[in-house]
């Protein structure tokens, strides 16, 4: 039992890590934010959260096949400006024609990376630039409306629900539903050792593709989420969830190299660099400095995780 013990806590020590430093970063927030832990506040960080946490769900999705996406930003962007241009006309349309929207985009990128053979960061550079243009064709300029109604249950609750917590939670079962499939298993597969995965059957390409639309899903839930919070779209606000993704991602776990790593751990990462945020804007520091301390925390909260993995498997 106790070697059972020491397993499951290795298997999930950056879990484990990424919730110790959680639990840290609450005690400071607390500290400027008496009602941290009311379920109001509650309801309004998780708002503010689920569409950075979606985000990071999606360049996760990616890294564990091996790839990287460039242009999840601009993806996000389109899906939100779809939903806020189509939401006065039927929520739920709007919402099924940006899901559609982002998941095309991302199965586009994943045929360009799986059949053209060019790596994945300059196939979702340049594919930036091609959905970004398409988001302005789709809104020239801030604008569109979201039901007052909707923005309300979102930001504040709906009968004492949060419900972007509640979908983060669906999310995290619908993750671990797609974990245990054969999809699931050979997104690691084909992450971890692609040539292994191909000499064993799998069919690598269309596990790429598939990995590309469902990051899309994500993305595109994000920009809904974001478009719900906001009450609006609009087709520049994407650029900083890309590298934030990024960020949470590596800050998780997850390998540039595909095959490693936990979603739970992306949502814990995701939660710290919002809190992280949020903590520097309470200082009052400037927000030069503030991107400066943020950007400098990351890297020694990744070098430390980065070295403390090397020491393990040494």
């Amino acid at each position: 039992m106790p070697d059972r013990l020491a397993g499951v806590l290795r298997g999930n020590l950056d879990v484990a890590g990424l919730g110790a430093l959680l639990i840290v970063l609450l005690a400071a927030y607390s500290h400027y934010d008496s009602g941290l832990f009311t379920p109001a506040s509650i309801t309004i960080l998780s708002a503010q959260f689920l569409p950075l946490i979606l985000a990071a769900m999606a360049q996760s999705t990616v890294m564990l096949a091996g790839g990287i996406d460039l242009s999840l930003g601009s993806v996000l962007a389109l899906a939100m400006a779809v939903f806020a241009v189509r939401a006065e006309h039927g929520v739920v349309l709007a919402a099924v024609l940006a899901l559609a929207a982002a998941a095309a985009t991302g199965a586009a990128n994943g045929v360009l990376v799986a059949h053209a053979g060019l790596p994945p960061i300059i196939v979702t550079l340049a594919a930036s630039f091609l959905w970004g243009g398409v988001t302005l064709v789709v809104l020239p300029k801030p604008g569109g409306s979201v039901p007052s109604g909707l923005v309300k249950a979102y930001n504040n609750g709906w009968n004492g629900v949060a419900l972007p917590f509640v979908a983060v939670v669906l999310v995290l079962v619908l993750w671990k539903i797609v974990r245990t499939t054969r999809f699931g298993l050979s997104l690691y597969a084909v992450g971890g050792n692609e040539h292994g995965a191909y000499a064993s059957g799998i069919a690598t390409r269309k596990v790429k593709i598939s990995a590309y639309a469902l990051a899309g899903v994500f993305v595109g839930l994000a920009g809904i989420g974001l478009a719900v919070q906001t009450g609006s779209g609009d087709a520049t606000i994407g650029a900083p969830y890309t590298l934030n993704s990024i960020a949470a991602s590596v800050l998780a776990g997850v390998s540039f190299f595909g095959g490693v790593g936990q979603m739970r751990a992306t949502v814990l990462a995701a939660l710290l660099i919002g809190l992280l945020t949020n903590l520097l804007l309470f200082t009052g520091l400037s927000p030069f400095y503030q991107l400066i301390m943020q950007g400098a925390v990351l890297i020694v909260a990744i070098a430390v995780k980065t070295f403390a993995t090397r020491e393990r498997t040494d």
